[in-house]
């Protein structure tokens, strides 16, 4: 890997080829209606007036939404398919607007906004269906409420809280310009990347949803937690550059680099350490589920997990997310 670093960021440049890619004992697979569930998103975007400039829609389609979906449940069905889809669509463009735009570090305006837009969700005010990404939001809501059972959907909404209440932590720290100290960061990225959500979603792969006593044991959360770490520590490796070029510090090489004294090259190293050991503890959960339940619902769930973790790293290394188009994507508020 070949790193260009000056104090003109645009001079940052983090290259990446065949021999960077992580390995997993899982192989991945893409969904084979990957197209079709684009083409349907896309117009999904426009019927809802989610992103409703050039720019906006351009970046939409670089970040390849449903290759993304497609990837990471490549044995859904198509109605979950585009589910997923959908809901990374209009998680991007709430991404985009928390993170680069102007509430980025104005945490009194985020908490604000989170205290509308949770309310919204969880049905304790009304929508207000002049901001597009609660029109978003509110559609895949009611979606999964006409689907799928209630418990499923109050999981879900427990989870996307967590996302809301991250992005007012990141708020605060880059208004205080604080890099967080390495543990705190691990804890707080596993809710500010919304891996948790996707998780409920695998239930909807299964015939049956898994009961309350396995979902909730401590071997299945686990399983989940690491599958969070993992996803969320490759994504801020890919993302590096363009994170690099914004100064934002919300980054596990960043944070590592920052807290440790490392030079950037060596936090790259002791992440990619972090990540197969991470790899490796992950197995062995795997093999302690299964001894533990032997179900197809198990082992299915189990599948599925192997999926999302080698499918999100084939999204990353195809997508045009992290390149540089330039502009906000979506306005919150």
């Amino acid at each position: 890997m070949e790193f260009m670093m000056s104090s003109d960021r645009s001079s940052i440049v983090v290259s990446k080829n065949e021999s960077d890619y992580f390995e997993y004992p899982f192989a991945a697979s893409l969904h084979v209606d990957a197209d079709a569930v684009e083409r349907c998103t896309s117009q999904w975007v426009r019927r809802l007036r989610l992103a409703t400039d050039k720019r906006a829609l351009s970046r939409i389609k670089a970040a390849n939404v449903a290759y993304l979906a497609a990837w990471v449940f490549p044995s859904a069905n198509l109605q979950t398919l585009q589910l997923a889809s959908d809901f990374t669509a209009v998680l991007f463009l709430l991404d985009d607007a928390y993170d680069e735009g102007r509430l980025s570090a104005d945490p009194q305006a985020v908490a604000k906004l989170n205290e509308r837009y949770l309310g919204e969700l969880f049905g304790y005010i009304e929508a207000d269906t002049d901001d597009p990404l609660t029109r978003g939001l509110i559609n895949i809501r009611d979606r999964i409420r006409m689907d799928h059972p209630h418990f499923l959907l109050n999981r879900w909404l427990s989870h996307f809280q967590y996302y809301y209440e991250a992005n007012l932590w990141e708020a605060n720290n880059r208004q205080q310009q604080r890099v967080p100290e390495v543990a705190e960061y691990i804890m707080m990225r596993r809710y500010s990347g919304a891996v948790y959500p996707y998780c409920d979603l695998i239930e909807l792969l299964l015939e049956q949803p898994l009961p309350l006593e396995v979902v909730q044991h401590p071997l299945l959360q686990s399983i989940r937690e690491i599958c969070n770490d993992i996803l969320c520590w490759t994504n801020d490796y890919f993302s590096l550059d363009k994170e690099l070029r914004s100064g934002e510090v919300h980054n596990l090489i960043v944070v590592l680099r920052s807290n440790d004294g490392l030079t950037l090259e060596q936090a790259i190293a002791r992440l990619r350490r972090m990540h197969d050991d991470r790899v490796a503890e992950y197995q062995s959960v795997k093999e302690k589920v299964l001894s533990s339940w032997s179900s197809a619902g198990i082992r299915q769930y189990l599948d599925a997990t192997d999926a999302m973790i080698a499918g999100h790293q084939r999204w990353a290394l195809a997508a045009l997310r992290y390149a540089e188009l330039g502009g906000l994507v979506a306005h919150a508020g």
